[in-house]
């Protein structure tokens, strides 16, 4: 997938404010040009690099909008810049294959496009499930969307609809027909709608003109948004985008009430939620588990010395060291101000002990700078593999030996089992 933005502007000022604002705000990098001729020369030696260019439609030496076609031909989709849209260049440019137009009338424009160029990268993997027994309009709507590099699955009735779902669970879209033979769209929302709420798939209904009742039917049966036929392809895509937005919000606020705002791994709430699977599963003897608790030693120092900043950065830092470490069974949380937790599954006493040592030696070893000056954090660890009565009496036994490897000089891994046999 190419990874970067050009942008072809002859303004200096809209050109380094995009160039800024997509730099600092998205992380992605811009290579700019002010001319038909600049952007010829870069993209005759690296037009594969970029995966949508931002295009000022009238260029000094290109007024009729010539950019366009030639940035089309090498495979870029574009966003074209104007500013001003007349009716017959607005239908000009909708019969193109660009991702959208833009009037620059304001800076809030600006914003529009930073935010365009943000949802096409955050589209890549992004499934969507079009379901249609015709198959010229399946096409064109896959075309439609996968110009915007959504993943599309064809589907040409609502049973392979449904199969499908069975076997891709990430969809975030499904763009439905009505009138469709043996199941119409208003029985597939049904069904779908009895594995996935609106807020897990959203489901946008289409049917013709002169469709009476449907849309109502559609909305009705649990679609969360529909649209006619012909539609203008602007309409299809705002629906499309606020539609997958929709979604993205409501995964970003369950995400944030399980998520710890500093570090972005699991809050207390989180590492219970996850956790008690886990641990249910290990009380059926299904799998074996650890837990681990994780303190920064002298924490407190750490923030009298340095700052609250550089406290801030030590969590992040731990956390980052303990999440790259763990397989994607495992679990790691933050569940007090310098406090971490550890769930891992399918591992012995052995391996326990020298994955957890992995751990105290990486962040011992691997110092954050201040001015050019080494801090040096350790951290203290307490663990258990005996499963207790529950997963809260588990966490209370990897208390304890986290407090016995504090009170036994700190910078340490202590086992639970360890210390309950000298007690």
């Amino acid at each position: 997938m190419p990874s970067k933005v050009l942008i072809v502007e002859d303004s200096r000022s809209i050109n380094s404010l995009l160039v800024s604002k997509i730099n600092e705000e998205l992380h992605i990098d811009v290579e700019s040009a002010s001319s038909y001729k600049e952007a010829k020369a870069i993209l005759q030696e690296r037009s594969r690099e970029f995966f949508v260019a931002i295009l000022d439609l009238n260029l000094p030496d290109a007024p009729k909008g010539e950019i366009v076609d030639y940035v089309l031909s090498k495979g870029i989709p574009p966003i074209v810049l104007t500013g001003n849209m007349s009716e017959s260049l607005h239908d000009e440019m909708i019969e193109k294959d660009i991702i959208d137009y833009v009037v620059k009338l304001n800076l809030n424009e600006i914003d529009y496009v930073v935010s365009s160029v943000k949802r096409l990268r955050e589209n890549v993997g992004r499934k969507v499930l079009v379901v249609d027994d015709s198959k010229s309009s399946r096409k064109f709507l896959s075309a439609l969307l996968k110009r915007h590099y959504l993943t599309v699955l064809e589907a040409s009735d609502g049973y392979e609809a449904l199969e499908l779902l069975k076997k891709h669970n990430n969809v975030v879209l499904m763009v439905v027909d009505y009138n469709m033979p043996g199941m119409n769209g208003m029985e597939v929302v049904s069904k779908v709608r009895e594995k996935y709420s609106r807020h897990q798939l959203a489901i946008l209904g289409v049917s013709g003109i002169g469709s009476g009742k449907i849309p109502i039917k559609l909305l009705k049966s649990g679609a969360n948004d529909f649209i006619s036929r012909p539609f203008m392809i602007e309409e299809f895509y705002c629906r499309v985008n606020q539609n997958i937005d929709a979604i993205d919000s409501y995964t970003k606020l369950q995400e944030s009430a399980d998520k710890d705002f500093l570090t972005g791994i699991y809050n207390r709430k989180g590492l219970f939620s996850a956790g008690e699977k886990i641990f249910q599963n290990a009380k059926r003897k299904n799998i074996t588990m650890m837990a681990a608790m994780i303190d920064v030693d002298h924490f407190k120092s750490i923030n009298d010395t340095y700052g609250h900043d550089m406290g801030d950065k030590v969590l992040q830092h731990i956390a980052k060291v303990l999440k790259q470490n763990l397989r994607e069974a495992d679990i790691v949380a933050r569940i007090g101000g310098e406090e971490f937790c550890l769930i891992c599954v399918n591992i012995d006493a052995e391996n326990s002990e020298k994955v957890l040592e992995n751990h105290r030696t990486q962040i011992m070893n691997d110092p954050l700078f201040l001015d050019g000056q080494p801090i040096n954090v350790t951290v203290s660890i307490g663990y258990s593999i005996s499963l207790s009565s529950s997963l809260e009496n588990m966490l209370i036994d990897t208390d304890f030996a986290l407090y016995k490897a504090k009170k036994t000089g700190r910078n340490k891994v202590v086992s639970f089992r360890e210390e309950k046999t000298k007690n």
